[in-house]
């Protein structure tokens, strides 16, 4: 169903060359200081406050089972 390696009727394969080594690290060190500012934000308080009620749910369901 089109999902192969081979080309569909009337469609062109298409190679792209590979990407400069150069550029692959310029858009390695780009994820990587993306990645940190986002690590580094705080967790928002109302996704505090539904995993403090996940964890209470998830206890109170173990302390009921034997």
């Amino acid at each position: 169903m089109g999902t192969g390696s081979d080309p569909k009727r009337g469609e062109s394969v298409t190679t792209q060359a590979p990407m400069p080594t150069e550029l692959q690290g310029q858009i390695g060190q780009r994820l990587r200081e993306a990645y940190i500012e986002l690590i580094n934000e705080p967790v928002p308080d109302r996704f505090v406050v539904l995993l403090q009620k996940l964890k209470q749910r998830e206890e109170q369901g173990q302390g009921g089972q034997s």
